[in-house]
């Protein structure tokens, strides 16, 4: 690699070195997958300078590497099934337990686990490649180990450490040439508290580490080493907490991380609370954690000693309580950037509607933006963006310490908070030239402008000084869940007329992992035998084997960690969710067919603690957009609101891309679910309640304003006045009527008390309905066909039941594009009639004829009601066939509402009751489906029944209702 002619030490500048560079500052585990035989170009290494006509010393002993050298050694560690012995060679039949680049060998006494290598006793370590010396002399070299350590520079044993023994150093003396010398240490470890350092002392040099510039390894003989990765991920650390339960520990079932909102505690500001947090597991048995905020890019907080409390939404079922730590903290963070401006300022941008702390909201994508997370076994990697440059961020637990790992580029210098200085441990940092400091209150750190990878460690004590490169974390880890379950499926029988069946996907209620199967979302993929279901506990699952028999399902779990994940959609096969924090979208990297990273495809609305406000359901439009609902933070007892956002109560719209988010629709309460036609038009349901007298079925336009004044856009400009005193000010309380909403349908109780989403029919397989809408109901469990019409500028209509009953209840459906049939998921909370915690079923057209109403009519002095089938001409034309009845509701602040006659909107004091419709006469039309129901004095209802008692042509029996609303009649 020298130019003919030039001596060591004037190497070729013209000439260079090309190829990828494992880090230098790292200690890395890396599956054989990823290896890539290469080396490297100069630059990249650090203490090297190029001079006018030379390069430093060190780079002249690369002449005599192999060509796939890269830094560090190959650490090969081994399990031993016996004590300490007398043994220094490992077994050639022995496979290694794990295989990694360790940068040095530099490892201080462990308590536990040896430096991230999940043994603690009996094992023994060989470390290889090459030591490049830059001159000729005389070295000496130093192992300093408890228990045994031998160190080799090609055949000749220069140290011998041997035996077991507390912490010792051993020195030999060498005579080096300048070059590259084959390297080996041998470690062996008997009881905990293994310890292995090499040293040495260079030509007029002092006895130091020997520095990780001088040491390489063959990549090719790294790929050659085989071990298993799946083991070593499932196994768990040996350095962990005692065995016993500590109370407030992150249960293992959840996986690596739980997204939720957490009250870190009390600061001088008020409640530190992070809306957007990852509570991270750093052990096994997940009595320590930090909680990252997805908002702020802070670290919140970080605990050894459990103390977390899952209570509240999903967790314990209890109304108005929240997870919060209680416990002994190590660090925390107030609810404030994470990191600086592109000022260098620290201080808090966001500015809150109400002017309360903590702030809502993200922080500007100019200064920090969340990009989504990697789990990679027991670890997981945070990936975020300040101001444009991406980084990479690792919490960890190591020798009894929370650390932070921390890598990436900088455009420009940048700024780091650590802690709040009140109550911060000391902190070092491993891998910086810079030393924390204070500003405004909060410890932080500068980060140079340039690469930067360096730890912060939180505590006095000593920690591995290798630097994991996060980079190899990045490309999918071994699988977590591998155990599937399969279940049955319940086919109906064939009783012979009915046209519509419930064939039932046995949900996995008894699973390996512990986790409650309620189910809050579903798709198809192209293959439609293979569906993805999420769970308002933070799963998703992949169920296969849907086909006519349902006798082979198999269910495996694929994610976890989700806030509150309650809807679910696939684009060109790849599964979304939204859940209360963010739309997530799920990569598989490896194959492996399990989740690796969760990305943030959106998250930019206001998110609060309440416990009210869920995200429900997730759908595309015809151009590729996103739609959600966002409940508003309705109060413990249903009344009014907690603190208000920006977005609470309101259709979200998300671009293809992810990229922007706006408000669709405002002035909800509780709309668990939405529904998209093909052509894009929207619907919602909501939830009886403040501002909303009953529930409604909402045929949705842009911009329009669906009832509840605490969340509509222009809540300071309405006549109406809010409920919540940071919404209305100083005003009085007012209503005004006229600004009532005016929703397709308001359902009576018995029919909807809480709703479910819409889907609409797209299959000409499943019956005469195709191109109708079908709405569901959460609390009566129900599935409804609804029958519409536009009078003018207002849709109105109504609904008539599906006769089947879901396992669970009735939130979400689609069509399967290969069978054609409805699929209906669901899951039971309260407010909800539902039979089990979650359900999967299928809705099969059975072929039979299907006897229902399709379709409602109002005209000038009547009802005209279509049928799907030819009418008994005698019954039909029978008025006392048809039984019509209705109430009027009133819209107010309150709860609900009562039920008044009809005909008294404008009275102070309507009277209550129903009021009943005469028919006067009923007439069959010519196409021999449809009636004309003449009735006396029709006139605007909000709700009415219709009572049916008709046959077919056939003598088929056709005994239903129709509920529905009127706001014209001509």
């Amino acid at each position: 690699m020298t130019r003919p002619g030039c001596g060591p030490a004037r190497l070729c500048r013209s000439m260079r070195w090309t190829g990828k560079l494992l880090s230098l500052s790292t200690t890395t585990v890396i599956p054989r997958s990823s290896l890539k035989p290469s080396f490297t170009t100069c630059d990249h290494f650090p203490k090297i300078k190029i001079m006018k006509r030379t390069l430093s010393c060190i780079v002249m002993c690369l002449s005599a590497l192999p060509l796939t050298a890269a830094p560090g050694l190959i650490g090969e560690y081994f399990k031993l099934e016996d004590k300490l012995g007398d043994e220094f060679e490992v077994p050639v039949d022995l496979t290694p337990w794990l295989v990694r680049v360790d940068k040095a060998v530099n490892f201080s006494q462990s308590k536990g686990d040896f430096h991230g290598s999940k043994l603690a006793e009996n094992f023994m370590v060989r470390w290889s490649g090459s030591i490049t010396v830059s001159k000729e002399g005389s070295y000496l070299f130093a192992t300093s180990s408890k228990d045994g350590s031998r160190l080799y520079l090609g055949d000749k044993l220069v140290v011998d450490n041997w035996g077991p023994h507390p912490m010792k150093q051993q020195s030999g003396t060498v005579r080096l040439k300048a070059g590259s010398h084959p390297v080996q240490v041998i470690y062996q470890n008997g009881s905990k508290g293994g310890a292995c350092i090499v040293k040495w002392m260079a030509p007029g040099g002092k006895l130091e580490v020997v520095p990780a510039s001088v040491l390489f390894h063959d990549v090719a003989k790294l790929k050659g080493l085989s071990w298993d990765e799946q083991a070593f991920a499932k196994a768990a650390s040996p350095d962990v907490p005692p065995a016993k339960p500590v109370s407030g520990s992150l249960p293992g079932k959840y996986g690596n991380f739980v997204s939720t909102a957490l009250r870190v505690g009390k600061d001088s500001k008020g409640d530190n609370v992070a809306f957007r947090s990852r509570v991270i597991r750093l052990d096994p048995q997940g009595a320590v954690c930090v909680a990252f905020d997805a908002d702020t890019m802070r670290m919140a907080a970080g605990w050894t000693q459990g103390g977390l409390r899952l209570e509240g939404l999903p967790f314990t079922g209890g109304h108005g309580s929240f997870p919060s730590h209680s416990g002994a903290k190590v660090f925390t963070n107030q609810a404030a950037p994470g990191w600086a401006d592109n000022q260098g300022s620290i201080a808090e941008t966001r500015m809150p509607e109400d002017g309360k702390y903590p702030p809502l909201g993200p922080l500007p994508k100019t200064q920090a933006h969340y990009k989504g997370l990697y789990v990679h076994g027991e670890k997981t990697v945070l990936r975020y963006t300040v101001g444009k440059d991406p980084v990479l961020e690792l919490p960890a637990f190591e020798n009894g310490l929370i650390t932070r790992t921390i890598q990436g580029k900088f455009s420009a210098p940048a700024v780091v908070v650590l802690a709040d200085e009140k109550g911060a441990p000391e902190i070092q940092v491993v891998g910086s030239q810079e030393k924390p400091a204070t500003m405004d209150g909060r410890i932080v750190l500068k980060v140079p402008a340039g690469m930067a990878h360096f730890k912060v460690v939180y505590g006095s004590g000593s920690v591995p000084e290798a630097l994991e490169d996060l980079t190899l974390l990045m490309k999918g880890g071994p699988a977590r869940w591998t155990e599937k379950v399969t279940t049955v499926g319940q086919i109906a029988k064939d009783d012979g007329k009915s046209a519509y069946v419930l064939d039932r996907l046995t949900v996995p209620y008894q699973n390996p992992y512990g986790m409650k199967m309620r189910i809050g979302g579903f798709d198809f993929f192209a293959d439609s035998s293979k569906a993805a279901v999420c769970t308002w506990d933070g799963d998703v699952w992949v169920v296969s084997g849907i086909d006519e028999k349902l006798e082979n399902l198999t269910w495996r779990r694929i994610a976890a960690g989700g806030h509150e994940t309650l809807g679910l959609t696939i684009v060109n096969d790849v599964i979304y969710t939204v859940a209360d924090d963010q739309i997530t979208r799920y990569h598989d990297l490896n194959g492996d067919g399990e989740t690796d990273y969760y990305e943030n495809f959106n998250n930019d609305w206001e998110l609060t603690s309440g416990f009210h406000a869920f995200c429900f359901d997730l759908q595309t439009g015809p151009q590729g957009e996103f739609y959600f609902a966002f409940g508003s933070p309705v109060r413990g007892g249903g009344r009014s609101f907690q603190r208000m956002s920006r977005h609470h109560g309101s259709i979200l719209r998300v671009s293809k891309d992810g990229s922007s988010l706006d408000r669709y629709a405002t002035g909800l309460r509780a709309p668990n679910g939405i529904g998209v036609s093909p052509t894009g038009q929207l619907t919602c349901g909501d939830n009886e309640g403040t501002f909303v007298p009953r529930c409604p079925l909402h045929w949705i336009e842009p911009g329009e304003f669906l009832g509840v004044v605490d969340s509509a856009a222009d809540f300071a400009t309405m006549k109406t006045t809010p409920t919540v005193g940071q919404r209305r000010g100083n005003r009085k309380q007012n209503l005004d009527s006229s600004e009532a909403p005016l929703p397709l349908a308001w359902l009576p109780k018995n029919v909807d008390n809480s709703n479910g989403g819409q889907v609409w029919i797209t299959s000409d397989k499943w019956g005469p309905y195709e191109g109708e809408m079908l709405h569901f109901s959460y609390g009566q469990s129900a599935i409804y066909v609804v029958l519409k019409e536009k009078k003018g500028a207002l849709m109105q209509g109504g609904v008539v039941k599906i006769p089947v009953r879901p396992t669970s209840s009735a939130m979400r459906g689609k069509f399967n594009r290969q069978d054609g049939q409805l699929y209906v998921a669901g899951l039971k909370g309260w407010q909800s009639n539902a039979g089990r915690e979650g359900g999967l079923d299928r809705v099969r057209y059975t072929g039979k004829p299907v006897s229902m109403p399709k379709s409602l009519k109002i005209r000038d002095g009547g009802i005209e009601i279509g049928f799907t089938q030819k009418l008994d001409e005698e019954l039909a034309e029978d008025p006392e066939s048809f039984n019509l009845s209705g109430t009027d509701l009133r819209w107010t602040h309150d709860y609900g509402t009562g039920e008044y006659q009809v005909g008294h909107r404008d009275s102070p004091g309507p009277p209550k009751g129903r009021t009943k419709f005469s028919v006067k006469s009923a007439e069959l039309l010519p196409d021999g489906k449809s009636v004309f129901v003449e009735v006396d004095n029709l006139q605007p209802v909000h709700m009415m029944q219709i009572d049916l008692d008709l046959e077919t042509d056939e003598g088929e029996e056709i005994v239903t209702k129709i509920w529905n609303t009127i706001h014209v009649v001509k």
